[in-house]
């Protein structure tokens, strides 16, 4: 029974996940107010609110103060969360197959907060309305959140957000972490899937203030994560990522930089979890 209970909650955790991510590209990248919404309607009432547009932002000072705050408590909460410590001391209350689900369920959360709470801000700071400039934005925005989606599939998705731990418990199996991998964006940058939500962060055809403090704060957030992601990395796997850090630039690529096989003098044990 209590199997059958930690797979259906990471499955439902999962699902709430994957919607509020969907929802999210369209908070960023305002769909509602674009031809997509001419084409399918129904997007401006799925999507009433995002970064730049459906809500009344009140007063200049506090909209600042509530958006940044969101920032920072979404911030909090996966750096927090994602510490070895932490998760340590959640395997001690919790059953360690859903430890990596209770992340996801809170992370989620604390997403839809911030997309619920959000404060669009005025004035507009610019806005491309040639057919070529939008094309290349657009173009970016949507490699961009392609890059991400890619990336949880290259160090293995489903171990990623929870299902392959409440699955292989399930199963009465001891989930394996995933392998010390390199594929492809691996090979040139050690965080394309932080460089993927920094490309659709800023690959914006309207800017808006309010859009300008979420990519600025989101960025903030993303490159104090990296460090301590990395301080992690480098505890769990010693030498093995040193290696790989000192060949292979953090976020933005190098060229002549990139990793190649026969770099690692051996395959390290196993890679710890983004985000």
């Amino acid at each position: 029974m209590q199997r059958g209970l930690i797979l259906l909650f990471g499955i439902v955790t999962y699902l709430f996940f994957f919607v509020a991510f969907l929802y999210f590209i369209a908070f960023v990248g305002n769909l509602q107010t674009t031809a997509l919404a001419d084409a399918w309607p129904a997007l401006a009432t799925l999507v009433p609110y995002s970064v730049s547009f459906g809500r009344e932002a009140g007063s200049p000072a506090l909209a600042v103060a509530i958006n940044l705050g969101l920032i920072a408590l979404f911030g909090a909460q996966h750096s927090i969360m994602a510490r070895s410590g932490f998760k340590s001391w959640l395997a001690r209350h919790l059953p360690r197959s859903a430890e990596r689900s209770v992340y996801v369920l809170f992370s989620t959360a604390l997403l839809v907060l911030l997309m619920w709470q959000w404060r669009p801000m005025g004035p507009v700071l610019w806005s491309v309305d040639a057919a070529g400039g939008q094309a290349i934005l657009w173009t970016l925005f949507a490699a961009g959140f392609a890059m991400v989606f890619v990336a949880t599939f290259l160090i293995d998705h489903f171990d990623l957000f929870g299902l392959k731990q409440v699955w292989s418990q399930f199963r009465n199996r001891a989930a394996q972490p995933p392998p010390f991998v390199t594929p492809l964006f691996y090979r040139i940058v050690r965080h394309p899937l932080y460089l993927g939500f920094l490309i659709a962060f800023w690959a914006a055809p309207l800017m808006t203030v309010g859009h300008l403090i979420f990519a600025a704060g989101m960025t903030v957030y993303i490159l104090i994560g990296v460090s301590l992601e990395e301080r992690d990395l480098v505890g769990h796997l010693g030498e093995d990522y040193q290696r790989y850090r000192r060949k292979v630039p953090k976020l933005i690529p190098v060229p002549g930089r990139a990793w190649r096989d026969d770099d690692a003098a051996q395959e390290p044990e196993s890679a710890s979890q983004p985000w």
